[in-house]
């Protein structure tokens, strides 16, 4: 079985973009940015958060194509691997050694 873990980049990007070089705290700096900012102005908070949400909705749906990519990959690689595999179980059953696709070095 396979376990796939997915980190949330993107959290770390937008906590970071709140921390200011000067020390200032985040709780401060977004105070700062929120009263200079209206929240449904153009480039405030809003928008911002409307904006990470469809860019996540978008990654999710990209995600969600690629996971079933990736299971038909995995269904097509079995019925090929079962397929020469029976295929190898019948001739040796008739009694034919015959190598089918030959060795590998």
């Amino acid at each position: 079985t396979y376990s796939l873990i997915v980190d949330d980049v993107d959290s770390h990007s937008i906590l970071s973009d709140g921390s200011d070089l000067d020390g200032l705290s985040r709780e401060s700096s977004s105070q700062n940015s929120a009263s200079q900012t209206p929240l449904d102005s153009p480039g405030g908070p809003r928008e911002r958060i409307k904006q990470i949400q469809v860019e996540a909705e978008t990654r999710r749906g990209e995600f969600a194509r690629l996971l079933e990519e990736h299971a038909q990959v995995v269904r097509k690689l079995k019925m090929m691997e079962a397929e020469e595999q029976l295929s190898a179980t019948t001739t040796t059953a008739t009694g034919n050694t015959t190598v089918i696709g030959g060795a590998h070095a």
